[in-house]
């Protein structure tokens, strides 16, 4: 027996429509049946979203009001151990300075050993310059604008000083030479960042750290590297204004998921050693990308990654001078 279902009085043939087939709301390709469960989820990602998107928010209105500088600032990018990401918290820390404040803004490689600071930025922009070279022209460089055959200069408004390739020509620099170099950058610069090398007691180290207004030190989230970064806390004493009370943040680099309780232990004892500004950076594997590859652009990354880093920013920013 013939079915009739599907046709109109005059016999016409009815067209098959979509809903026949899709019945269910289809989000991304995918069937998502409409249940209270599933819209109270919804509503509860909704306002989550709008939450971080509000306090991110809150976040570049507070660094954009950052109190400005009075005169050139310098920063000590620091740690005992090696590895832990103090190449990446000088090159995270000035870009979001210059963008955010517009602030004239150099990261210079202070590292005695291989420094890659360099190695961050697009082939193209490199000059081919390093810091050596621009010591033996110091003479013959009167502007500004004559610095860009020395430094990469970012879109971002960050200018970057490599080290030289060559560790022996870094390892011959006195710290006299080096010092020298920093205070003759303060004509150019509002803000200059030293990547400086593995070690605090380090004679190149201890010379930046007596140079800088603020030191970031920088560590990652287990107890053996944070040990030593709170016995290391002591040597900051030799810095005339680095004090732990105004003048010192601490970036945990390369946080993951681990348990709450494990990483609350770690941030108390740097708190009780006198590190009260804290920064957890996570680890991300697209930042990581983004870096080897010379491709940084920071609102391309997560919510929390790109909060993390205006979180550097902003503690640096807070104590200028």
């Amino acid at each position: 027996m013939r079915d009739d279902s599907r046709h109109g009085g005059g016999g016409a043939p009815q067209r098959l429509g979509r809903a026949d087939v899709y019945p269910g709301p289809i989000v991304d390709g995918l069937r998502r049946p409409d249940t209270p469960w599933r819209r109270l989820a919804a509503s509860v990602s909704a306002l989550l979203t709008s939450r971080g998107e509000r306090e991110e928010a809150a976040a570049v209105r507070e660094l954009a009001a950052a109190p400005p500088v009075t005169r050139t600032n310098v920063v000590a990018v620091v740690s005992p151990k090696g590895g832990v990401g103090k190449t990446t918290c000088t090159f995270l820390a000035g870009t979001v300075l210059a963008s955010a404040l517009r602030l004239r803004v150099l990261a210079m490689d202070a590292n005695r050993d291989f420094g890659t600071l360099a190695s961050l930025t697009p082939e193209q922009l490199r000059p081919g310059a390093s810091l050596t070279d621009l010591l033996a022209d110091l003479e013959s460089v009167h502007a500004a604008t004559q610095l860009r055959g020395y430094v990469a200069a970012l879109p971002s408004g960050l200018d970057v000083l490599a080290a030289p390739d060559d560790p022996v020509a870094m390892a011959a620099l006195t710290p006299e030479a080096i010092g020298q170099l920093v205070a003759w950058l303060g004509q150019f610069y509002d803000l200059v960042l030293l990547d400086l090398g593995t070690g605090i007691i380090d004679p190149l180290a201890q010379l930046g750290l007596q140079r800088a207004d603020q030191a970031v030190v920088v560590t990652s989230p287990d107890f053996v590297t944070t040990d030593k970064v709170i016995g290391a806390l002591d040597h900051l004493s030799t810095a005339p204004t680095v004090s732990r009370d105004a003048g010192l943040t601490v970036v945990v680099n390369q946080v993951t998921g681990r348990e709450a309780g494990e990483l609350a232990s770690l941030r108390d004892g740097l708190r009780a050693a006198g590190a009260r500004e804290q920064v957890l950076l996570p680890r991300d594997e697209q930042l990581r990308g983004m870096l080897d590859s010379a491709t940084y652009t920071l609102d391309a990354l997560r919510r929390p990654t790109r909060m993390a880093i205006r979180r550097l920013g902003l503690a640096v920013a807070r104590k200028f001078v």
